[in-house]
C-alpha cells in the first residue's frame, strides 16, 4: 500500500504518567490506536483508565481498535462470578485442549500459569484485591460514549477475512464468529471469548 508506518515505544511505570507529549507526534501524522485486553486490566483503578482515555482523546486517532475479553467477571455476588468464570474458562480450557492434544507440556503450562491466577482472583478475591474484572461490549459501549466515541461498523470484507482465517484451522466448526451491532464477537462452542470493535472520536 506504500504507506510509511512508524512505531515509537514508550515505557511508563504508571498509567498516570502517560501523556500525549511522550509520543512526539508530527502535525501531519495520522495515528491509529490498537488496544488488546489492556483496558479491562485498568477497571479496578478507574482513575488510570479514565486518564488513559482522556490522553487518547487528545491524540484524536483516525481509528481506535479495541479487543477485549467478552465476559462479565465483575459481579459482587460470588455465585454469579463463579458461574461466569466456569463457562468462560471452561471454554478456554476446551479450546487449548483441542489445539494442544499432542503437546501436553505446553498445555499444562498455559493452564497453570496463564489461567490459574485470573481464575483464583475472579473467584476468591474480594474488594480491591480482585484485580481481574472483565466486562462485555455493552459496558464498553456505555463507557466509550462518555468520551465522545462512536462505534465504526466493521465491514463485510473484514468479516469474510476473519472467517477465511478461522477456516484454515481444523477447529473451524468449534470457533464461532458473529456480529454484535457493529463489532465482532469470537467464541468457542457457543461461549463468547472476546470482542473486536472499532471507534472514532466525534
Amino acid at each position: 500500500m506504500s504507506i510509511p508506518i512508524s512505531f515509537k515505544i514508550v515505557m511508563i511505570q504508571d498509567m498516570l504518567d502517560f501523556n500525549i507529549n511522550l509520543l512526539e507526534l508530527d502535525d501531519d501524522e495520522q495515528v491509529a490506536v490498537y488496544s488488546s485486553v489492556l483496558l479491562s486490566s485498568l477497571i479496578v483503578t478507574s482513575n488510570r483508565l479514565e486518564h488513559l482515555m482522556r490522553e487518547i482523546r487528545k491524540i484524536n486517532p483516525c481509528i481506535t481498535l479495541i479487543s477485549e475479553v467478552e465476559a462479565n467477571h465483575t459481579s459482587p455476588v460470588f455465585v454469579k462470578r463463579f458461574i461466569e468464570s466456569l463457562f468462560f474458562y471452561g471454554a478456554l480450557f476446551d479450546c487449548v485442549s483441542d489445539h494442544s492434544a499432542d503437546d501436553e507440556f505446553n498445555r499444562k503450562v498455559m493452564e497453570s500459569i496463564l489461567y490459574s491466577q485470573p481464575i483464583r482472583n475472579i473467584v476468591a478475591a474480594e474488594g480491591k484485591e480482585r484485580t481481574v474484572r472483565h466486562v462485555g461490549i455493552d459496558v464498553w459501549r456505555a463507557f466509550f460514549a462518555r468520551f465522545g466515541m462512536l462505534e465504526v461498523e466493521l465491514s463485510d470484507a473484514c468479516f469474510n477475512e476473519a472467517k477465511l482465517l478461522i477456516n484454515n484451522f481444523d477447529c473451524a466448526d468449534s470457533c464461532m464468529l458473529h456480529v454484535d451491532c457493529k463489532c465482532f464477537v469470537v467464541g468457542w462452542k457457543g461461549v463468547p471469548i472476546f470482542s473486536v470493535s472499532a471507534w472514532k472520536f466525534v
